[in-house]
């Protein structure tokens, strides 16, 4: 489950007409969620020429649909890409999934499909990944054993993205969104999401290329040849000058990594 406040906060800005004073006062009941907001909405991703001093403030500046993806990245930080014992690898895949958000956003962009879906999708398209780490470790750990790194790792890769469609079903999140992270590995056999999931697998790949130099850990190598000749680019009607500028956005999205992951 989501940590209360900020599940709650996904849940309240899914209304157009949800009140700012109102969703202020709930973030305020989390001070971690609190805290971090105001970091972010201060932080050069967001931040304009005037500094940011409270929570209201924070909220109008960032809209609703970007309080609901700030409460989604503090909620998967501090609650799903968490796992004692596991750390080093589990914050690997979080700034993997960060990196992806970044860059599905501009793949989106390019497209003039919806940035703020896309963000969501590269966001969580991995979730599977910590979550069935925790259950298998917790697992072992109840049953005195000790888990054997390969096997966990080999039924993560097998079972994430199943579980990480299941996963955002129960957070109450779009049904294409659970479409996307359950195809994204296989886009074109989905019926219902092969646009997001075709751009999650282009975004997927794009996020390893971009962390292949900044020491990340047990993340696929990716180098700009095989981008260049990613199968999605066609799916997606993406050509070779418009890959350069959303390759170009490298510089961005590493901005967004540092800053939150």
């Amino acid at each position: 489950m989501l940590p209360e406040v900020p599940g709650q906060v996904v849940q309240l800005t899914a209304d157009d007409t949800c009140d700012a004073r109102k969703l202020a006062a709930l973030i305020n009941r989390d001070q971690a969620m609190a805290g971090n907001l105001m970091r972010l909405v201060n932080s050069p991703m967001y931040a304009g020429s005037v500094p940011i001093v409270s929570l209201q403030q924070a909220v109008g500046r960032l809209g609703l649909k970007k309080i609901r993806e700030v409460a989604l990245i503090i909620s998967c930080q501090g609650k799903v890409f968490a796992v004692p014992g596991y750390d080093a690898l589990v914050r690997s895949q979080f700034r993997h999934s960060l990196a992806a958000a970044g860059f599905a956003q501009e793949i989106a962009r390019s497209r003039r499909w919806n940035v703020e879906e896309a963000f969501l999708c590269g966001l969580l398209h991995d979730v599977g990944r910590p979550a069935l780490l925790q259950v298998l470790v917790d697992i072992h750990r109840s049953l005195g054993l000790v888990p054997v790194d390969e096997a966990l790792f080999s039924a993560i890769r097998r079972l994430h993205a199943t579980v990480g469609a299941e996963l955002v079903k129960r957070w109450q999140l779009p049904v294409r969104l659970s479409d996307t992270i359950l195809w994204h590995h296989d886009p074109l056999k989905s019926s219902t999401a092969a646009q997001t999931a075709t751009m999650t697998a282009l975004a997927d790949d794009l996020a390893h290329w971009a962390l292949s130099e900044i020491g990340t850990v047990r993340l696929r190598k990716v180098d700009e040849a095989a981008l260049r000749s990613h199968p999605m680019l066609a799916v997606l009607n993406i050509y070779p000058e418009e890959l350069d500028q959303i390759l170009a956005a490298r510089p961005r999205v590493l901005e967004l990594v540092s800053t939150i992951g």
